[in-house]
């Protein structure tokens, strides 16, 4: 007997392996079956697969609120269950207490206008188009060094050895924190995401949520403090300070915008340059060709964004009664926003299946668009282009023989977890270490 669509979105939800490896033929039978959404009941929401669709929830944000971007209102139910059970451990009360206090703030990602709207105009500056160009020599130092970490073995994972650790680096030097603190900053990161994807989350994933936010929020309350005082040029200092018509942020605007700024910062960019690597080390004509050309790399960057994106969909909530294509929506009802779905729509794009470094126009939603768009797009798109060009620079980059590939456990977040690969070992250079 066949699945139904519901019975394989549920099979999603519950990471199904062979569904995070390859979403795309649920996401087309979706498509085919939506006139112009499909309701799950396993979900508890439209899943809209449809560009334009998509694009008319992300421009109302009145109608469509951002409140729960990573979840229904159901997965709230387990994690305080969870939180209960924790807050009975003498020593995770005052983590809990704190982390219920924090769960009534929205920020950035979790707000709507007119807070999104004012905490966007008090942080943009951290990621303006300036600072970023001032970046560049900087990313391409630090991908420098990480190559010549493992570039006279002839063989890497450029998961754990490139991709893990390029946008960790970069963001830690942003924020203005030691690198030496990289491994605690990468276990707070990993922790925040555990709710991202995870429809149901153990009560050990729960305690490691709880405890790292709090350990973040101790870590991170100090250095703001200490920038307030004596402002620096970081991220820490950007967002001490930041004020809206005279107005500062307050203590929990300042640290979500951190907290996310951590998250987004690495584990999206990660994924994204681990999808890349994959790519160039399977389609040696498409290596050996951008190896050639490198002014498509660019390009090409985009095109791995648009097959291959790092976020397969968030959430909306509506907040009043509405419609979806002329389908009744009521109050309260969730959507899902399949960004990996709309980027491969025939209304998109032609042959959206196929990758095409000279695809134009390309307008993708990996970033999301309107009131939402990626406040972090352009550094992702920077270290992306870093990253594709060190790739290119491995001679023969070619799957090793003994890789397989193995996805993240989310159904939110699309990465690989290891991409092993060999190429001919790069001389040794005087002055290398």
């Amino acid at each position: 007997m066949t699945d139904s669509l519901d019975d394989r979105i549920r099979r999603l939800l519950d990471r199904d392996e062979v569904l995070l490896a390859s979403p795309w033929q649920l996401f087309d039978d979706v498509r085919s079956a939506s006139d112009p959404a499909f309701y799950s009941e396993a979900m508890g929401a439209w899943v809209i697969t449809s560009y334009q669709l998509l694009h008319d929830v992300l421009v109302d944000p009145a109608t469509w609120s951002n409140r729960s971007p990573t979840a229904t209102y159901e997965f709230r139910n387990p994690v305080a269950e969870h939180a209960d059970a924790i807050e009975q451990e003498p020593e995770m009360v005052e983590a809990v207490r704190r982390f219920r206090n924090r769960s009534r703030g929205r920020v950035l990602n979790t707000a709507d206008p007119p807070e999104h709207v004012r905490q966007r105009r008090a942080l943009n500056r951290a990621f303006r188009p300036a600072r970023l160009r001032a970046l560049e020599p900087e990313v391409k130092s630090v991908s420098d060094s990480l190559v010549a970490a493992f570039a006279r073995r002839g063989r890497a994972d450029l998961v754990q050895e490139y991709a893990v650790l390029l946008p960790m680096v970069m963001i830690s030097r942003m924020l203005g924190v030691s690198e030496g603190e990289l491994e605690m900053f990468k276990g707070w990161s990993d922790d925040f995401a555990i709710p991202i994807g995870r429809a149901r989350p153990s009560r050990d994933e729960v305690r490691s949520y709880i405890k790292s936010e709090y350990e973040f929020d101790e870590y991170f309350s100090d250095l703001v403090e200490q920038r307030q005082a004596e402002p620096r040029d970081d991220l820490i200092s950007d967002v001490a300070n930041a004020e809206v018509d005279g107005e500062p942020l307050t203590y929990e605007e300042r640290m979500g915008a951190l907290r996310q700024f951590l998250l987004a910062g690495n584990e999206t960019t990660t994924t994204l340059l681990g999808n890349i690597g994959h790519r160039l080390a399977t389609n040696h004509g498409l290596r050996d060709h951008l190896a050639s050309n490198r002014d498509l790399v660019p390009a090409f960057v985009e095109e791995a964004l648009r097959h291959e994106g790092p976020v397969t969909g968030l959430f909306r909530v509506a907040t009043r009664d509405t419609e979806l294509g002329g389908m009744p929506v009521a109050k309260g009802e969730f959507a899902w926003l399949a960004f990996a779905a709309a980027n491969r729509d025939p209304e998109l794009c032609p042959i959206p299946h196929e990758f095409k470094v000279d695809r134009s126009p390309n307008d993708h939603v990996a970033f999301g668009y309107g009131e939402h768009y990626c406040i972090g797009q352009g550094l992702a798109r920077l270290e992306g282009k870093v990253g594709t060009n060190a790739m290119l620079d491995l001679p023969n980059l070619a799957l090793a023989d003994d890789h397989s590939d193995t996805f993240m456990d989310s159904y939110i977040l699309r990465g690989r977890t290891q991409v092993l690969v060999t190429f001919d070992p790069l001389p040794i250079v005087e002055g290398d270490a």
